[in-house]
């Protein structure tokens, strides 16, 4: 099987097991006139990133948590957590500190049992 074959082949396997009506309760949460901010680390703070970026380009306001120039996330703000264990403790503190003060929160997992997915 060649490479690209492969490659589209896993990411088909990937989109199966998404929940489409989990999908469909976050979009609406994420809108032009909220600041939206991003966390994750490692492969997933790097998915973080691009999902920024994406949304910069499509004319909303994202930020990434951690970077120089992110100011502090504020009650009515949208975070969107990402940890593929949905148990990393720097973004799961986060998160519910997060939504403690009323930040919208969205968890990105692929553990449905985890803390962020709770």
């Amino acid at each position: 099987m060649a490479l690209v074959d492969q490659v589209k082949k896993e990411i088909n396997e990937v989109l199966d097991l998404v929940d489409e009506k989990q999908l469909d309760a976050a979009e609406p949460l994420i809108t032009k006139d909220k600041r939206i901010f991003v966390l994750g680390a490692g492969r997933s703070g790097l998915m973080a990133r691009a999902f920024a970026m994406r949304l910069m380009h499509i004319g909303y306001t994202p930020y990434v948590i951690g970077e120089t120039i992110t100011p502090s996330v504020q009650k009515g703000d949208v975070l969107v957590a990402i940890s593929g264990s949905g148990n990393t403790k720097s973004i799961v503190e986060l998160a519910e500190k997060a939504k403690n003060n009323g930040v919208t929160l969205i968890g990105v997992t692929s553990n449905k049992n985890s803390k962020l997915a709770t």
